[in-house]
């Protein structure tokens, strides 16, 4: 192990070593491969007990067991953030062009800069080449943006705020937290394939003026006229001169014909440049005008036909096409005629298979294919394969270790004209739709929806088109929680919203289960008058259609609405009632949140004591079930309890040890609620110095995550730190802008804002009337990020 530096690498080295895949460690460890991934590659530190179990399952020698596990509660050293794509290949005869953005990119006053291009130039693996010199530059990285999966510019924001990580903020547009979460940040976006997209490029510009330290780099067929873009057209590669007879060596010197020579590699390894066939690769390359994306696609061919062979067929087919669109530019005409080309040598079933792989939007498994095509499975793989190998598709390892495949753009664009003018487009949209319904109605795996999620929306968009309101709504139904955990709430809102409206018949149940998850939805966007239409609405079908376990579900909704306008005795009721259901149904975790939810209510009574034991009650059932995120939540709660009861060891616990789970779920908002009630339970047990270092990492996270409601939280912590250490007018100023932050931003404290009002009593009590109004109003006229400045300056 000494020769490996880090603990990722060690796993990782393990892992080959006994011939396991990320999943199957995922699997032996009882983790998400996601989980797996990220401690791999040093992005997570993973707690004590992760790092035994996979110290178990690596079989690791038991004398260095302690050493492994040591090591792996090491801080990793941060990296530079990049999500960019790894080229499996190397570029080939662009160092002038990657010289030339890059300076462009680097050069003072240039905020944007755009390459322009027909199809198949090579813009993508152009900017990718780019944008990867540029990662050290960059202190908070390089995000890479691909828009070619999406059809909608309603969903440019929530595909940007994907990429960035950037949680929904309830209350708050998403565009503004994302400008909030940009705002100070020296980072790179590299947005990938606009040209369909063009009416949003106003979201781009106004990013830009908002972040001063933001630049982009995009990639599209057209400019995005955007004020101050600078234009860098992308050429063909270099094509060998004419003027002598070509031989290996003096047609070689070209980029285009290096290119076909790797490529043509790839497919045949037999296959070599000579000088009895230089002078046929240098005709094939001018005859497809030097595009990178058609030579490759013709140099997949020597594997089957001779280079003079592929010229004739080639030069024929260029000459002869008369169906191509007559009005694209001349160069995108060439590469269309290559695919036609390239289209006409497949066998039938290929060119069948080719068309309706179309259907998929984002790339597809082989599996998904296999469902899909109406074809059998050996057919499909072979197919699959063989237009792999003919640079139709391209194949990619995805971060939950599947194989999938997916289309260059333009490709799949011909495919998809192939598969309209095949009149067969209705049949397997269909097939496509009903096979992404039947995967969100069964699939629990939150990372593979994800994975999944633009042929997810391309399934929502056609049962739209179709005004097919059965199948609409039990999409939403099923991944309303995929949206409301992953933080997709503007989305999540749109599609709701559309599937509502559709007139054809469903069933009433399935409506009642997407008012229920409308309702937490809205409630994420902090709609508390929305919600609490949503869950009555529900509760009220649920109730006519007799379904106790969607009535018992749909008071849960009621009561956290009645709970959060100070009704805690009125939803202690509907709770009772939800629990009564739950344990008729024998719904293990139905009555655990039940229970959870019975707790909060008995803490906001206040009655801490009959609190704990719901919240311990709760804890043990997920416990019982191996449900960490209930875990989680029931540990903070029961902290939270302690704390009411003046237990501040045991909240500190408690709060320990939901961090640590929090930390395994790469759940965010966990960690920094953790990290907020921390910083309470050492503030009321006296250590100061405790109390403002988890107040402050409370805040770096959240002001990461651009969370008002968690920065306001987070604030109000400082503020009541500035209480105990006597600085009277500071607390009263910063309590005076968060009266108004949490006023404006729909903000409701938490639990422990008895402890935070008895801190604003004491500033009450020591500062005189004048002094506190003159405070209380120059807190009042600060901004969030006033309010932040002033509460983190020498705290």
């Amino acid at each position: 192990m000494a020769a490996v530096a880090t603990f990722g690498q060690v796993i990782k080295h393990r892992r080959r070593a006994l011939d396991m895949t990320q999943r199957d460690l995922a699997n032996q460890v009882g983790y998400s491969v996601v989980t797996i991934r990220k401690v791999e590659t040093d992005e997570r530190r993973p707690s004590r007990e992760l790092a035994e179990r996979l110290a178990h399952c690596l079989r690791i020698d038991p004398e260095q067991q302690g050493a492994f596990v040591g090591l792996g509660r090491l801080e990793p050293v941060p990296a530079t953030r990049s999500n960019l794509p790894a080229p499996l290949t190397r570029l080939i005869g662009r160092q002038a062009e990657v010289d030339l953005v890059r300076d462009t990119v680097m050069r003072r006053g240039v905020r944007i800069v755009t390459l322009v291009g027909p199809p198949g130039i090579g813009k993508s693996r152009l900017s990718v080449e780019v944008a990867g010199e540029l990662r050290t530059v960059f202190p908070d990285g390089v995000c890479f943006v691909a828009f070619a999966p999406v059809g909608d510019e309603a969903l440019v924001v929530p595909t940007l705020a994907t990429a960035l990580g950037v949680r929904e903020v309830a209350g708050t547009p998403l565009a503004d937290v994302l400008v909030e979460h940009l705002r100070d940040r020296r980072l790179l976006l590299l947005l990938d394939d606009c040209e369909h997209l063009l009416g949003a490029a106003r979201c781009f510009a106004e990013l830009l003026t908002a972040c001063p330290e933001l630049r982009i780099l995009a990639t599209s067929r057209a400019p995005l006229h955007i004020r101050g873009e600078r234009l860098v057209p992308v050429p063909p590669l270099a094509l060998p001169s004419t003027r002598h007879d070509p031989t290996a060596e003096t047609v070689l010197r070209s980029a285009a014909v290096e290119l076909f020579v790797e490529r043509a590699a790839a497919v045949d390894p037999a296959f070599r440049l000579t000088d009895a066939n230089a002078g046929d690769v240098a005709a094939i390359c001018a005859g497809v005008d030097g595009l990178p994306l058609a030579i490759e696609l013709v140099a997949a061919r020597v594997a089957l036909l001779s280079t003079a062979a592929i010229l004739a067929r080639l030069n024929h087919r260029l000459t002869l096409l008369t169906d191509g669109p007559r009005d694209l530019p001349e160069r995108q005409q060439t590469l269309r005629r290559t695919i036609d080309w390239s289209y006409d040598l497949l066998e039938p079933g290929e060119q069948l298979l080719f068309a309706r792989l179309a259907v998929f939007t984002g790339g597809f498994c082989l599996s998904a294919a296999e469902a899909v095509m109406d074809l059998d499975a050996a057919t499909v793989l072979d197919g699959v394969t063989g237009l792999v190998d003919k640079n139709l598709l391209r194949q990619e390892v995805r971060a939950d270790g599947e194989r999938y495949a997916d289309f260059f753009e333009m490709i799949r664009e011909y495919a998809l004209e192939r598969l309209v003018a095949s009149g067969e487009q209705d049949r397997i949209r269909d097939r496509h739709a009903r096979y992404y319904l039947a995967l969100a109605e069964q699939e629990t795996d939150l990372d593979r929806l994800g994975v999944e999620h633009n042929n997810l929306r391309g399934a929502l968009e056609w049962h739209i088109q179709r005004d097919d309101a059965d199948a609409g709504l039990r999409l939403v139904a099923a991944l309303w929680k995929f949206w409301h955990i992953r933080s997709h709430h503007t989305e999540a809102s749109r599609w709701v919203t559309l599937v509502m409206h559709l007139s054809g018949e469903h069933d009433p149940a399935v409506r009642a289960h997407v008012l229920c998850g409308a309702g937490w939805i809205a409630v994420d966007r902090s709609d508390h008058v929305r919600a609490k239409a949503y869950f009555d609405e529900s509760l009220a079908l649920f109730r006519e259609l007799g379904d106790p376990r969607g009535v018992a579900e749909a008071l849960h909704g009621v009561g956290t609405m009645l709970q959060a306008s100070g009704g805690s005795a009125e939803a202690l009721a509907l709770f009772e009632e939800s629990l009564v259901l739950y344990r008729d149904l024998d719904d293990t975790e139905g009555i655990a949140w039940t229970l959870d939810h019975l707790g909060q209510s008995r803490l906001g009574l206040p009655d801490a004591a009959g609190a704990e034991a719901l919240f311990e009650a709760s804890r043990a059932l997920f416990q019982r079930l191996g449900h960490a995120w209930g875990r989680a939540i029931t540990l903070d709660h029961l902290g939270l309890a302690d704390l009411a009861q003046g237990n501040h060891a045991r909240a500190a616990e408690r709060f320990g040890e939901a961090l640590g789970l929090f930390d395994e779920l790469a759940n965010t908002w966990g960690i920094a609620t953790s990290f907020e009630h921390l910083g309470h339970a050492a503030l009321a047990a006296g250590d100061a110095a405790r109390s403002r270092d988890c107040f402050r990492r409370s805040l770096q996270l959240t002001q990461a995550e651009a969370d008002r409601a968690g920065i306001v939280r987070s604030l109000a912590g400082l503020a009541s730190l500035a209480v105990v250490q006597r600085q009277s007018q500071r607390a009263a100023q910063l309590f005076g802008a968060l009266a108004l932050l949490a006023e404006g931003g729909g903000t409701l404290m938490n639990p422990v804002e008895r402890a935070i009002s008895d801190h604003l009593a004491v500033v009450h009590r020591d500062l005189d009337h004048e002094a506190m109004a003159r405070a209380w109003a120059r807190g009042a006229r600060m901004t969030l990020a006033e309010a932040v400045a002033y509460a983190t300056d020498g705290a």
